[in-house]
This record gives structure tokens, sequence and C-alpha cells, in this order.
């Protein structure tokens, strides 16, 4: 459209500058030519009055001197020339000025023949003053010249308006004003033409803030995912990643698909993905994180890209090594009492047990049947935590009488061991579950007695803020060590197995507690350091609707 505009211009350009040169050149030389032929016709007037001097000749030379355009030329009547320093051809002017009227009338002639103009004039003898009349092809060079420069800035001109002005059109086309630039007369003519086209630019336009509004809402939505999202070029370049999918690889945008994770399997699947064009996906252990990939060719007709899906499969990997550590630990926390039952039983039921052993040998029996129902007690009452199965009876709760119920049913064990129990503790009413409240305090206060020193103390603390009420329970026993507070809520586990022999225990009392908190909607912490004993710190939100304070 540019190169069309720019023609036309200079067609219409070059057009009015030759007309313009054509008219300029004709009213220059007949300007020229007038005052030149004013000129010779004064200058015969003005040297014939000078015919009768001695020295007209020399006055002849030195007008002919000054005026080098003119040429003179003196002859007697005889037709004898007299003076012609230009060596002139006249024969031709001379037999026209002899033959002519004027001559026989004595008056002036002019002449005009090839490219000479000559006028003539009769005294004493004949005087003739002959031009060039081709000066105006001087003048009609500088006219050229001064036509051929306008020609060149008019080039410049059109080509600068005419970019200028398109660029702008268009440029406003791109920056969606076309509906102003429909009403706007100085674009017309144009806008007559492109019509259809802004039209389906319109239609474009919103077909792409369409997609620009889904562009956008996908990014949003796998920015928010909790699974890792990368999508890659045909070259394996990172077009778009999640912060998910940065936190498990731990990489940045300007990763590559080839050096993204640094595992043979990884590359097998990549390079098996490429060459069957069908998804892939593995399981792989990456900065502490069990992670399932998803690797899927993207391709059509023109265009190859690669998406990945990162799935992080930590909690499902650790409950099933958690699930298979249970089963192992049930069966062998079930099977320790019942081999020991099954063992003494044997003995008394073959008679081989002395009478004074039975008795013995019955409340071994009895204690290990004891400890092998409240194992069985223990796993039902996770299993009906896992599965929500209790009834959220929520009652009023004095915590102080919870905490004192404890310490007087575990008395005779703190006596024994000599352990000093404070209870710091004023009576404050929450609305929970009873049951599960104090299973939990139990639970706490029982594994503080059983990992205690002797002589030990165990001390109940709290304190309160806007929000929650924060009960502690803090003992001076074996503590733990950093890597074991992440793991003493997990069924069976045990910080210091060799204590456990000696322990009346199923293994369990922590676990309880983590799912009560859980349960409840409470939170825990803990704070621990080998030899030093162990704090616990239950947090217990104060919602209008439970809070209740004496």
């Amino acid at each position: 459209m540019k190169q069309l505009a720019k023609k036309s211009m200079k067609r219409l350009a070059f057009t009015i500058l030759a007309i313009t040169f054509l008219i300029s050149n004709g009213i220059s030389y007949r300007i020229e030519d007038e005052a030149q032929s004013d000129f010779a016709k004064n200058a015969l007037s003005f040297l014939l009055m000078k015919e009768e001097d001695d020295d007209f000749i020399e006055s002849l030379e030195k007008f002919n001197d000054e005026h080098n355009n003119l040429s003179v030329v003196y002859i007697d009547d005889k037709n004898q020339i007299l003076y012609n320093p230009d060596k002139i051809n006249i024969k031709n002017y001379q037999k026209n000025y002899f033959e002519s009227k004027n001559y026989a009338n004595d008056e002036n002639f002019y002449s005009a023949l090839e490219e000479q103009e000559v006028y003539g004039a009769k005294s004493k003898n004949i005087l003739l003053i002959a031009y060039d009349n081709n000066i105006w092809y001087y003048l009609n060079l500088y006219l050229l010249l001064a036509h051929a420069f306008m020609a060149i800035l008019a080039n410049f001109l059109i080509n600068r308006y005419v970019d200028k002005e398109i660029d702008e059109y268009i440029s406003q086309i791109s920056f969606e004003n076309y509906g102003n630039i429909l009403k706007d007369n100085k674009y017309k003519e144009i806008n007559y033409y492109l019509k259809d086209y802004i039209d389906k630019i319109d239609e474009l336009s919103k077909e792409r803030d369409i997609l620009k509004s889904r562009l956008f809402e996908f990014i949003n939505i796998t920015g928010n995912m909790k699974e890792g999202f990368i999508l890659f070029d045909g070259k394996g370049n990172v077009e778009l990643i999640n912060s998910s999918a940065k936190k498990y690889l731990k990489v940045d945008d300007d990763a590559h698909i080839s050096n993204l994770i640094d595992n043979k399997e990884y590359n097998l699947a990549l390079r098996e993905a490429s060459i069957l064009k069908r998804s892939k996906s593995l399981d792989l252990y990456i900065n502490e994180y069990y992670l399932r990939i998803f690797i899927d060719p993207l391709s059509t007709s023109e265009k190859k890209a690669y998406a990945m899906i990162i799935v992080d499969n930590s909690e499902n990997v650790r409950a099933e090594q958690m699930r298979r550590e249970f089963s192992a630990n049930v069966t062998h926390e079930l099977k320790s009492p019942l081999t020991s039952i099954n063992g003494y039983a044997e003995l008394i039921a073959t008679g081989i047990a002395k009478e004074d052993d039975v008795e013995k040998f019955a409340e071994i029996i009895y204690t290990e049947g004891n400890r092998l129902l409240d194992i069985i007690d223990d796993i039902l009452k996770i299993s009906r935590l896992d599965e929500n199965n209790f009834d959220k009876d929520f009652v009023l709760v004095d915590i102080y009488d919870v905490v004192a119920d404890s310490i007087e049913k575990y008395k005779r064990l703190t006596d024994k061991k000599n352990i000093v129990v404070t209870n710091n503790l004023e009576s404050f009413k929450i609305k929970t579950s009873q049951s599960l409240f104090y299973d939990l305090i139990s639970n706490i206060y029982e594994n503080a007695i059983k990992y205690n020193k002797l002589g030990g103390s165990i001390t109940f603390n709290y304190y309160l803020d806007q929000n929650s009420y924060f009960l502690s329970i803090e003992d001076t026993g074996i503590g733990m060590a950093t890597s074991d507070t992440k793991r003493i809520f997990e069924r069976f586990y045990v910080v210091d197995k060799s204590r456990k022999r000696n322990q009346k225990s199923t293994g369990l009392g922590l676990s309880i507690v983590k799912h009560i908190i859980n349960y409840l909607d409470y939170d825990i912490k803990v704070e621990s350091e080998l030899n030093e004993g162990s704090k616990f710190i239950i947090e217990i939100p104060l919602e209008l609707d439970r809070k209740d304070s004496l």
C-alpha cells in the first residue's frame, strides 16, 4: 500500500513539476528575448549617434568588447564590410535587408535566421547588431537544475510523508483505535477500501482477547496447582513453569528438558516419549520428594512441544511405608505377649511347671493378656480416629480437672520413681470431647512418667493469648534428638528401644495423641534436647462457641 501511494503521489508531483518547468521556461525565454531586443535597438540608436566621430570604429570596438553576447557589423551602402571583428556570416541578413522595404524607406531592420537575431539601422552607412537567440538554453539549464532539485526534494518529502502517514495509520490499527479512524475524514478514502479488513481485525481482536483471557486463566490455574507443571517448546526450552515444579526440582526458567533431572531412568523415559510420541511416567526420589513424573509429547503438523506434570507422591509413599512398618510392628507387638502367654500356658498344661510357680505363671499370663487387650484397644481407637468415627459430642470440660484426674490416676507410678509433679494450671473450661481430651492429656503424662529419671519432675503450665490456650507438659526425662521429634508420633516408634523391654507400653500412645490433636483441630509442638528432657505444648483454639472461662 505504501508503494502504491508513493507511486501515485510521485507521478502527480513530477507532472506538476514538468508543467511548471515548461511554463517557467517559456516565460523566462520571452522576458529575456524582449530584454535583448530592446537593448539591441537602444544600442543601435546610441552607436549611430557617434557615427560622425573620428573614433567611431574605436567606439564600436569598445562596445563589442564590453558586450560579449552581441556582435557589431558595420558596412557601407555598397555592401562593403567596414567592421566585423567576430567574422560572422551576414550575407543572408544583407540580402534580406537590401531587398526589404525597410532599406528603401530607410527604416530599421530586424531579421531572425538560424540561431541569430539581427537588428539593423541605416544612417550614413549600415550598422547591424546580432546576438544568439539560444541564450535561453543556459537559462533552461538553471531552471532544469532547480526543478531537478525540487523533484529530489519532493521525492524525499513524499517518501517521508507517506511512510509517516501510513505507519501512523497502521499503528493506530495495531493499537485498536481503528474505530476512531473510521470516523476520521483524513482517512476516509482509505477506510472505504479497508473497512472489510478492519472488520476482520475487529473479529481477530475479539478472538485474541478470548485467547488471552484463557491463557491468563490457564497460567493462574497452573500457578496455583499443587502439582508441578512445565511446558516446553519443540527445542526443549521452558515456555511455562509453575512454582510447584520449581520447588520439587529446584530449577528455574532457564532449564532445558534434557538436563532437567540428572537421572538415567528419566533420560530413558524422555527418549522413549519423544520417539514413540506417547505419554510416559516414572517414579523418582528427588530433593527429599517422592515424585511421579508424567511426560507428554504434544505435536501437530506444524509445531512440537512437551508437557510435564509432576505429582508429589511423598505422602502416599510414606503412608505405604508406615503401613508396612505398622503391619510389621503390630505383628511383633501381638506376637510377643501371645508367645509369652502360650509358653507359660504350655508349662502349666503339661505339668512341667511346679505347683509353687503356677500362680506366678498365671499372673504373667494375666498381665500379658491385658497388654494384648490394650494393644488391640489402642489399634481400634486409632482406626476410629482415622475414619473420624467419633461423635463430636462437645461439652464443657475444665482443663484443670482433667489434669488433676490424670495426676491422681498415675500417682502410684510417680511415687515409685520419686517424681515431683507440679500443676500450675487454673480452672479454665473449654468445649471439647471429654473422653478424647482426657486420653490426650493422660497419654502425654504417662509418656512423661515412663521416660523420666528417678527423682525427676513434671510441670504443667499454661498461658493465654487472644486466640488460643496453650497447655505445656514439661519433664526432666531422657529427652530426644531433633531427628526423633519428627517421628515420635508414628505408630510403635520408640526413641530408645532398649528401654521398651522394661516399659509396659503398647507403643501407640503418642500416635493416639497426634490423631486426637488432628481430630479436635488442635496443634502440638515438641521441644526436646537429648538427656535434658522434653516439653509438649498443646495449642487449643478459642473459638467463641467453645470458650467459657471462669
